[in-house]
């Protein structure tokens, strides 16, 4: 048998013979593993979606395949809780080597003082009376890092500590004055994400600062109407109707025919040629 290697310069994975031949492993465990390490960091895959992407083995076949690599620590899970909001959450880690050391649980609770040594609330030991009435609560932060950290809490690749949160809070604050929407915010920061997020810190600085949605102009107050024919009324009327409701329009006489009006507006017309007139009449259509 001749083997033939291509030289690559991109798009390649390097695994170790001792990963490949370790006989410890089925093919199929072998194959999951290749495959799971060829993934950008940050990836979301679990059985179901393996089993889907790459049929032939079945949703039984890859658990049992992900379970040969948790025996031999190449695939570990590890709960960790979150320092902003307390929350718990567990993440997967898959290694190129065997994992010896036990992957880190959650701390076990501190056992129960013995009897007669006073109620277990009153503190723990090392801990300050400030500590005791603060146990519980999450670190005070900034509005502006809460805000970050509420919109950016669904995609892993842009999670925050504690102290990148209060580093980014000056830069949040022209979003909050300019009244940005929640949801459009959140599309603004984390859609479009490369692949493999170096620094969320970093990240959200740049977008922070060069997607801020330009400043808004309020839009101006609707016209005011007439409560009994529903006309527009001017802005600073301070009456519920308009003058030819309220009967304050002034009154325009009518002529007594329309012979006369015609005798009228023929006499306003010689007067403004002789020069007689300084405002000239409309002109009346028949």
């Amino acid at each position: 048998m001749r083997i033939h290697l291509t030289a690559r310069t991109r798009h390649f994975t390097v695994l170790g013979n001792e990963v490949v031949r370790d006989k410890r492993l089925s093919f199929t465990a072998r194959g999951v593993l290749a495959y799971l390490l060829s993934l950008p960091d940050g990836a979301r895959e679990d059985v179901r979606t393996l089993a889907d992407n790459n049929p032939g083995t079945g949703r039984r076949g890859i658990a049992k395949a992900v379970d040969e690599l948790i025996a031999l620590g190449y695939y570990v899970r590890r709960t960790v809780r979150c320092e902003l909001t307390g929350r718990v959450r567990t993440e997967t880690h898959v290694y190129d080597v065997p994992q010896t050391d036990p992957p880190p649980t959650r701390p076990a609770p501190p056992p129960p003082p013995p009897p007669g040594t006073g109620d277990p609330r009153d503190g723990r030991p090392g801990e300050s009376p400030e500590g005791v009435k603060n146990r519980g609560k999450e670190p005070s932060l900034p509005a502006g890092s809460r805000w970050l950290v509420r919109l950016t809490a669904a995609e892993p690749r842009l999670a925050l500590g504690a102290a990148d949160a209060a580093a980014l809070a000056p830069l949040v604050e022209p979003w909050l004055a300019r009244g940005v929407p929640e949801p459009e915010a959140r599309g603004l920061l984390t859609a479009g994400l490369p692949p493999v997020v170096h620094s969320a810190r970093a990240l959200l600085a740049n977008r922070l600062t060069r997607k801020l949605p330009a400043q808004r102009t309020p839009a101006p107050a609707p016209l005011r109407e007439c409560a009994r024919c529903r006309d527009p009324l001017p802005r600073r009327a301070r009456q519920p109707l308009c003058v030819a409701c309220d009967g304050t329009a002034p009154a325009h006489p009518e002529p007594a025919s329309a012979q006369e009006a015609v005798t009228a507006h023929v006499a306003r017309l010689r007067a403004l040629l002789r020069g007689g007139a300084t405002t000239a009449s409309p002109v009346l259509m028949t």
